[in-house]
Formats: C-alpha cells, structure tokens, sequence
C-alpha cells in the first residue's frame, strides 16, 4: 500500500499535466500561459509515464486514466502530424536549392564550429541571426563567398544576414510595427522568382514582447500578397509549433516544411530533454520540401536548421 503523500503527488502531477497540456491552447492570449505550449512532446512523454505509475501504484485509478488519456491525445494530436503527414515528396524535382538558417548566439566563441558548418553544408542561401559586427567579421570568408548579400549589423541580438548564390534583391523590412528588422529577398532560381523573408522577431518575455511578437509574425502573413508564389518565410520565430499564435500563420497557401520530417527541435541545444521547435521555415504550398534537418551544435542555443526545395 503506498502511503498517502505518493498517492497525492501521483494525483497533483496528473492534474498538473493535463493543465499545462489543454489550457494554453485554450487561453493562449496571456504570454506565460502561452510558454508553456511549447513543450507538448514533453508532457506525452511524462503523461505515458504516469499512465503507467498510476496502473501499477493508484487504487481507484479510473479517473486518473481518463484523465491522462485525455492528455496524451491532447498533445498527440499537434505531435502526430509531424510524423504522418504526406507532405514529403521524393528527390525527382528536375532541381533543388538548399537553404540553412543559423541562429549564431551574438556571445557564441565557437567560430570555428560555425564556418566548418557552413562550409560542409554549403548552403545556396544563407540567414544569420543574431548577427553582430563581430559575427561579420570573424564570418568575412563566408560572407565574400556569396555574391549577393544584404547584412544588417547589430550590436543586440537583432542583427540579420541574407546571402544568396543566387541573382537577389535585397531589402529590410520593419514590417509596421518597431526596430527589429527583416530582410526580404527577391530571387532568381532556375527561371524562377522566390520571395524570402528572414525575420526574428523579440521573445515573449513579458505580455508587451509577447503581443509584439505575434504582430511581427502576423505582419509578415498580412502582406503575402506582395511577395512571389514562391514564398519562404524562415528564422527563429521564438514561438514553437505548437501554440495558436504559430497554428495562426498556416492559412492560405503557407504549410510548415517540417511536415512529414518529424520534430525536429532546435532550441535549447544543449539540453535534448527541453528542446522544442523555435526555428522555423514556411513555405508556400505549390513547393516540394525535399529534406529538411537540423544540424549538429555549434556553440549557439539554437541547432541550425536545413531545407531542400525542390524546383521544377
């Protein structure tokens, strides 16, 4: 017989889990409420585990597993897609073009790290987030080996780069709302024009970064209209895949790229059993996603992010 205060923290976790599992997407306009939508692969793995506590050890162990059914479905239901869905296409595109997008962490020392990566990747178009003056200057052998470039240095964590082997025009965008800049790219690839906008919008540290957050992301869907039919929106969006305010950007014609490839997570790198997925890469429909990965650690909190798009 276990004793009563096992059974109560048994019961406290289970009620605990459900509530961080169903109420932020239920309530998901209040900033730290919305947080805690990030972790959903967590709380399945913690919600099977006391699934299967409550069996062996709780007496009258109904209610606890409606309850954590519900959970587990809860959060299977945005976990699952990821893995199932038929969005991936095979790698009979008659070209493909790779894209990686790297959050550099402006305190990041392992420069080394970062340019070998870059260099095995060899990305045709490159973003650089948090990029700073000495980002640019420790990174000028990549940066010079890219012959369309547009660098907005920084000395916060704001800074961005967008560097293209590609015929590109390049421009930055505030998209109506405060200082952290985007930059928006025309290219040509393959007789074909593709719109490209890199963006890091602030992190939700408190409801007014939270609000301005979602407005940034929000700002850049509202003027779809004026970019290419080729369109890729990617960078750290300092949301994951699964809150509302992310769910709210899928519409229309932009799917998640990450469909079909599973997870991935980015963010926090060094610490596997936290992370979820900050990084992200949009992509209007009508493109086929040939692969997409993250990459190894790099010394940054973010892992790099990887997408192969198919052109016909």
């Amino acid at each position: 017989m276990i004793n009563t205060f096992l059974k109560k923290l048994i019961w406290i976790s289970i009620i605990g889990i459900l509530l961080v599992s169903v109420l932020p997407n239920i309530f998901s306009d209040y900033w730290l409420i919305d947080i805690f939508s990030n972790f959903k692969v967590q709380y399945l793995f913690i919600s099977i585990l006391l699934l299967i506590i409550s069996v062996l050890l709780l007496e009258k162990k109904v209610s606890a597993l409606v309850l954590l059914i519900i959970s587990i479905l809860w959060n299977g239901y945005y976990i699952a897609p990821y893995y199932f869905s038929s969005n991936v296409v095979g790698s009979d595109s008659d070209s493909f073009w790779k894209i990686s997008s790297i959050n550099l962490l402006s305190s990041n020392s392992e420069t080394d790290l970062v340019k070998n990566y870059i260099r095995k990747e060899d990305p045709d178009v490159l973003v650089l987030l948090e990029f700073t003056p000495g980002w640019e200057r420790d990174l000028i052998p990549i940066i010079e080996s890219y012959p369309y470039k547009k660098l907005v240095t920084r000395t916060d964590n704001f800074g961005i780069a967008l560097l293209s082997k590609f015929e590109m025009t390049s421009s930055i965008d505030y998209f109506d709302l405060n200082n952290k800049p985007s930059i928006v790219g025309d290219l040509k690839i393959k007789n074909q024009r593709f719109s490209i906008v890199a963006t890091h919008p602030i992190p939700p540290i408190n409801q007014t970064t939270f609000t301005n957050r979602n407005k940034q992301l929000t700002n850049i869907i509202n003027k779809r209209h004026t970019f290419s039919d080729n369109l890729v929106i990617v960078g750290d969006f300092n949301t994951s895949s699964f809150s509302n305010h992310f769910d709210s950007l899928i519409r229309d014609d932009l799917k998640d790229s990450r469909m079909g490839f599973g997870i991935l997570p980015t963010w926090p790198a060094g610490y596997k059993i936290l992370q979820t997925t900050l990084d992200h890469c949009l992509v209007s429909k009508n493109l086929k996603i040939i692969d997409r990965s993250t990459g190894e650690n790099i010394g940054s909190d973010h892992l790099p992010v990887n997408i192969v798009i198919g052109v016909n």
